[in-house]
């Protein structure tokens, strides 16, 4: 027996707009999935669920990365999702799970989603994966309203911080393993979910590079900036990253005036320089 929780859905994809589903019991945006029923299989599962949730009937496409973290009752989850065409879309009727739809472009989805596995799912299928496109700016002010925006407490270690970066991530009640390699505006970037466990055996090895920060997740337009607040160390110091679905769109980006210079060019802001 396990006590592993295990849900299947799907990336439901038309026209280039990708699925989004608001649940009222959370007040959260996701992609649509829910646990298996005894003896299910994960993909008649995820073809269940995205219609009961959706209405919408799909076939299915090809299986992306599955998705493993800590809920919030301590469990460890797995979630399988796969790629779906749709077959039928019916009007949408809500339901005692979702009362809200929404078809949205990858970038406006990944803005709009309120996990980061479900934005890194969706952006990695957009672009491919494997990268991550990223404009980062010191902040000249702290933008009215900051205190209403959704937050994730945040502590990361880096177990090697040279040309290829590997990093411990605890975002809340969600641990990660990440590696990263290259400068710049596009980064080749691998995020795996990892058990609390396996974690915290690891996070011993980071002690002297690690860094402590407050994301508050400020929507502007159809983006998110991370807004991150650092403590210990680094206190006083904040800096703002937003995620673009192609370097084309980064760079026609305009910054609203609570932000200063642009930075992503800069080693001295990379966060495991910071760490050390």
């Amino acid at each position: 027996m396990t006590d592993e929780v295990q849900a299947a859905g799907g990336l439901v994809a038309r026209d280039g707009k990708v699925l989004l589903v608001h649940r009222p019991r959370y007040d959260d945006w996701s992609l649509p999935k829910g646990k298996l029923d005894p003896g299910e299989p994960w993909q008649a599962a995820a073809l269940r669920e995205v219609h009961e949730e959706t209405g919408v009937r799909a076939r299915l496409g090809e299986e992306l990365p599955p998705v493993h973290y800590t809920d919030n009752r301590g469990r460890p989850k797995t979630v399988r999702y796969w790629v779906m065409e749709p077959t039928e879309v019916p009007a949408f009727a809500p339901n005692d799970e979702v009362d809200e739809l929404a078809w949205l472009a990858p970038d406006e989805a990944v803005a709009r989603l309120s996990y980061r596995h479900d934005r890194a799912l969706v952006a990695a299928w957009a672009r491919g994966g494997g990268r991550e496109i990223e404009r980062k700016f010191r902040v000249r002010r702290l933008p009215e309203g900051l205190e209403t925006a959704p937050t994730r407490t945040i502590a990361q270690g880096y177990l090697a911080t040279d040309h290829v970066e590997v990093r411990l991530r605890r975002a809340d009640d969600e641990t990660f393993l990440t590696i990263k390699s290259g400068d710049g505006l596009v980064r080749a970037e691998e995020e795996m979910p990892i058990e609390r466990d396996r974690f915290e055996r690891l996070w011993a090895l980071t002690e002297g590079r690690r860094i402590e920060k407050v994301r508050h997740l400020v929507q502007h337009g159809d983006h998110t900036i991370e807004l991150d607040v650092f403590g210990g160390a680094n206190e006083g110091l904040a800096i703002a990253e937003v995620e673009f679905p192609s370097e084309a769109a980064a760079r026609a980006w305009k910054p609203p005036d609570w932000l200063g210079e642009d930075v992503t060019d800069d080693p001295a802001y990379r966060n495991a320089r910071l760490a050390g």
